[in-house]
């Protein structure tokens, strides 16, 4: 249906009434100071066209180094958008200055979508503290190692379905991945395929991707859309975001309650409700709810969680197909340290430096979560002689981090050595996980549990399959070349490669299917 000039003079309206309201600036000691360099803005829309939604932390890399800066600036109906491209920024402004920088931005997607629960988007303040808090106690360093018999039996149902359908394996490997994660956080056991419990929380994390990134929707930055009649052309986000704000509701409510049918034994669900059955009345609503967001964050955030290692172990498959040379040098340690009747366990780990390594090049190499989840500054500041106005977004330009070529020469090449000195790991080389994983009080808490599910798989597959590239129809290698899809969280394009078991693996193999639990 065409818009009518009576029906476009009123938007217009709202829309310079909202752009007059975010492009004043009150007074204060830092306004005198310039904004950090960045495009040319356009009046009224600022940089909203330079915004690149295809892979835009490269072109925020480029604009970094055109303009001799690792610090720049974007506006955007008014929003102020600050990229950082160094670790040094991150870390003076994260962490150091973290009291300014720990709050979320919250967008209109966000609140539409009811996000603002879960911990990792909630307001910097008590209630996140208490919720953070909780976190911490199930997923700090030392708890993980309680979790790694469901690593474990997890890592072998991976090598079961490698074995029986290596085609499939961009299925398999985040489908086993997402059942110990449930498995884990509730007692719920998956079925064998197209659960209800993995859909609702892949929901989560879809929302998450395409809705968490600022200015993905045109109504984060003119509020006014959501009251637009859903009949009215280009309103179709409409409907997308009322099932993601379902989906949202379902995972958190639906999981907590469908738990008491499944076997109690220690899940972090039934942990949880032990601890709480002492109380009473409000003393207990309030607990409960607080364990009920966690859960539903620990699933679908493990979940998030899982999508950082699956695509990680995605890239590292197809850096083996790239780089055969570090494949065979890999199981050239496996097999002097574990030999061909067993699997590795967490106990070799000391043992495989290269294979940890590996672990680490996969993490830097393409990352997952290339700008991270945005921050946003709570007054004005100054840094490097720059204007942070109060309210900016402040990203972390993880992918540019991790390219770092002063950190990592030759970046966009797949180096596992060159985190490793005679024979051992280097401490002295920059580990991933200080970008791969957010900064400062907002640090993802479930860190520590991604390390151990990377570690377990890479070094199991690596152990018991060859990986090589696939053939065409005349027995030709088929070229393969690294490129990521965009969003919030980034994945490997599909790919095809061919994955065998090793000749002496068959007992190895034999163990994983009898022990996998399926």
């Amino acid at each position: 249906m065409p818009l009518t000039t009576a029906a476009v003079l009123p938007l217009l309206a709202l829309f310079f009434v909202f752009w007059w309201k975010h492009a004043r600036s009150p007074a204060g000691k830092y306004r005198s100071l310039p904004l950090p360099p960045g495009p040319r803005p356009l009046s009224f829309i600022g940089n909203v066209l330079d915004m690149s939604k295809e892979l835009p932390w490269e072109e925020y890399s480029r604009w970094a180094k055109n303009m001799v800066c690792d610090i720049i600036h974007m506006q955007a109906l008014g929003q102020s958008i600050i990229i950082l491209n160094s670790l040094d920024y991150v870390v003076d402004l994260f962490e150091k200055r973290s009291t300014n920088y720990s709050d979320r931005f919250h967008t209109e997607i966000i609140k539409l979508v009811d996000m603002d629960w879960n911990t990792a988007i909630m307001k910097y303040g008590d209630g996140w503290r208490q919720h953070r808090r909780l976190l911490h106690q199930f997923l700090n360093q030392r708890a993980c190692h309680a979790y790694e018999p469901q690593l474990r039996e997890g890592a072998q149902k991976v090598l079961k379905h490698l074995r029986h359908q290596p085609k499939e394996f961009a299925y398999h490997i985040p489908y086993d991945m997402g059942a110990t994660i449930l498995s884990m956080t509730y007692g719920i056991e998956v079925a064998e395929k197209d659960d209800k419990y993995l859909a609702m929380a892949q929901q989560t994390v879809d929302a998450a991707a395409e809705g968490l990134i600022p200015g993905s929707f045109w109504v984060d930055f003119l509020p006014w859309l959501q009251h637009i009649p859903p009949w009215m052309p280009g309103t179709g986000w409409q409907k997308k975001v009322a099932q993601w704000r379902a989906g949202q509701t379902a995972v958190r409510k639906s999981t907590w309650q469908d738990r008491v049918n499944y076997d109690p034994s220690p899940s972090l669900a039934t942990k949880m409700a032990e601890r709480m059955c002492h109380l009473e009345g409000q003393a207990y609503a309030q607990a409960e709810e607080i364990a009920e967001n966690v859960c539903g964050v620990i699933f679908p955030g493990a979940r998030f969680q899982k999508e950082v290692s699956t695509s990680t172990i995605l890239s590292f498959i197809q850096a083996m197909v790239l780089y055969p040379e570090v494949q065979k040098r890999a199981q050239k340690q496996l097999d002097s340290v574990v030999g061909p009747a067993r699997l590795p366990d967490f106990s070799d780990r000391a043992s495989l430096p290269y294979i940890c390594a590996i672990q680490k090049e996969s993490l830097r190499w393409q990352p997952v979560v290339p700008l991270g989840f945005a921050h946003r500054c709570l007054t004005d500041d100054e840094y490097k002689g720059y204007l942070i106005p109060e309210g900016s977004l402040v990203m972390q330009n993880s992918w540019a981090i991790l390219r770092d070529p002063e950190a990592y020469p030759k970046p966009e090449a797949f180096k596992p050595e060159r985190f490793l000195k005679d024979g051992q790991l280097n401490l002295a080389v920059r580990d991933p996980s200080v970008a791969a994983f957010g900064g400062g009080r907002r640090i993802c808490p479930g860190r520590h549990f991604a390390d151990m599910l990377l570690f377990i798989n890479i070094a199991c597959i690596l152990h018991t399959f060859d990986i090589t590239p696939a053939l065409d129809g005349q027995g030709n290698p088929i070229r393969t070349e690294p490129r990521m899809s965009s969003g919030t969280i980034s994945h490997p394009l599909p790919f095809e490669c061919t994955i065998t078991p090793r000749e002496d693996r068959a007992e190895a193999l034999r163990f994983s299917e009898n022990h996998s639990g399926s």
